[in-house]
C-alpha cells in the first residue's frame, strides 16, 4: 500500500469518527431535554391543589388578628425551555411570616415577608441563578408584601363556590416595590384558615433579569407566577 493510500485511509477514518461524534452530539441535544422534561415533574400550583370543604366561613369567623403558621409556603412557577423541552420551573419556600387583622368585617392590615435565600427548585444551577444574578438575594434578602387598600369580608361565604376575592397592596421584589393586585381564595383546615393564591409578575416591572441562559440552551418566560400556600392561626 502507497503512503498516499494510508493517508487516504487514515482521512477517511477521522471522517467517520468525526461524523459519529458531531451525531451523537445531536442526539444528545435532542433527547437529553426531552429526557429532562420526562423525569422532571413540577408541583401542582397551590390554586389547583387548595384545600376544598364544604364548611361556610363568616366575617365573625375572621375577626381578630392571624399569625402565619408552619407548613406555608410561597414559591414562583415560570415557563422554561430546554433545547426543545418545554417544562415549568418551580421553586419555592416555607420560610414566610406575617399577619392580618380583620374589624368589622373588613381586613384592615396584612402583611407577609419571606426569607429569600431559603427558595429551591429541583435543580441547584437553577438555585444559584435565582439567589445571584435574577434576585440578587445578597443586597435584597426579603420580599415583601403589604395591604394598601381594605378587603370587605362577605358576611357568609360557602367556601367549596366561592370566587376568589382580590387584596391590593405594595410587593417589594429585589428591592423594587409596585402596586399588585393578588387572587386570593380562603379555606378552613383542621380549625385552621388558609389563604391561597397567585398573581402574575412581569419581571422588568420590579427589575428582575430574564432568567434565560442561551448559552446553555435556557429560554424561560417574561413572566411568571407568584403563588402561595398560607396556613393561619388566630394571634395569641
Amino acid at each position: 500500500m502507497s503512503g498516499r493510500d494510508v493517508k487516504l485511509g487514515i482521512d477517511k477514518r477521522w471522517v467517520r469518527w468525526t461524523i459519529g461524534i458531531v451525531a451523537a452530539l445531536a442526539v444528545i441535544a435532542v433527547v437529553g431535554p426531552l429526557l429532562l422534561a420526562v423525569f422532571s415533574r413540577a408541583p401542582e400550583d397551590f390554586i389547583s391543589g387548595r384545600v376544598l370543604n364544604e364548611e361556610t366561613i363568616t366575617a365573625d369567623d375572621l375577626e381578630g388578628s392571624w399569625d402565619v403558621a408552619p407548613g406555608s409556603q410561597v414559591g414562583y412557577r415560570v415557563g422554561e425551555r430546554i433545547g426543545l423541552a418545554q417544562l415549568d420551573a418551580v421553586g419555592r419556600s416555607e420560610t414566610v411570616t406575617g399577619s392580618f387583622t380583620v374589624g368589622d368585617g373588613v381586613l384592615q392590615r396584612a402583611e407577609f415577608v419571606v426569607d429569600m435565600d431559603t427558595f429551591s427548585s429541583d435543580r441547584s444551577q437553577r438555585d444559584d441563578e435565582f439567589r445571584g444574578r435574577i434576585m440578587d438575594v445578597e443586597n435584597h434578602p426579603e420580599a415583601r408584601f403589604s395591604l394598601t387598600e381594605p378587603v370587605t369580608i362577605p358576611t357568609s361565604t360557602d367556601v367549596a363556590t366561592m370566587a376568589p376575592f382580590e387584596a391590593v397592596g405594595d410587593l417589594t421584589l429585589r428591592g423594587t416595590t409596585t402596586p399588585t393586585a393578588f387572587q386570593i381564595f380562603a379555606a378552613t383546615d383542621e380549625g385552621r384558615l388558609r389563604l391561597t393564591g397567585a398573581t402574575e409578575i412581569k419581571f422588568s416591572e420590579w427589575g428582575i433579569p430574564n432568567p434565560s441562559l442561551p448559552a446553555a440552551m435556557i429560554y424561560t418566560d417574561s413572566t411568571g407566577t407568584l403563588e402561595f400556600d398560607l396556613i393561619l392561626v388566630p394571634a395569641p
